[in-house]
């Protein structure tokens, strides 16, 4: 039996690398989790502190520290810093999963 050469695995393998690919997929299971938890971490964070607000604003309303404008407005404010702030960590989340999938790719290419 004939021990291959490192070139010919690699022409039998069709040019893939099974143990790049196999780190490569680790790693970007690992950092896209991290990478996703943090996403929930801060959503998570930005949407409780648009309710508190909201809750403090709607609070000051009730007892007539200010009128329904600024209940509303601060509300939109609150929302708007929601949204902007979920939507960073969203795009941050998927720039980081794509470029750690072309890396997966790339380990795995031989």
């Amino acid at each position: 039996m004939k021990e291959l050469t490192q070139a010919e695995i690699n022409y039998v393998c069709g040019g893939f690398n099974l143990i790049g690919a196999a780190t490569g997929f680790v790693e970007f299971v690992a950092n896209s989790g991290l990478g996703f938890d943090c996403f929930v971490a801060t959503s998570g964070l930005a949407f409780a502190e648009m309710v508190v607000n909201g809750g403090l604003a709607f609070g000051s309303f009730v007892v007539g520290a200010s009128n329904w404008q600024t209940f509303v407005t601060t509300g939109a404010n609150n929302w708007n810093g929601f949204v902007e702030t979920a939507g960073n960590s969203w795009s941050h989340f998927v720039n980081n999963a794509a470029s750690d999938w072309n890396t997966f790719l790339d380990k795995a290419n031989a």
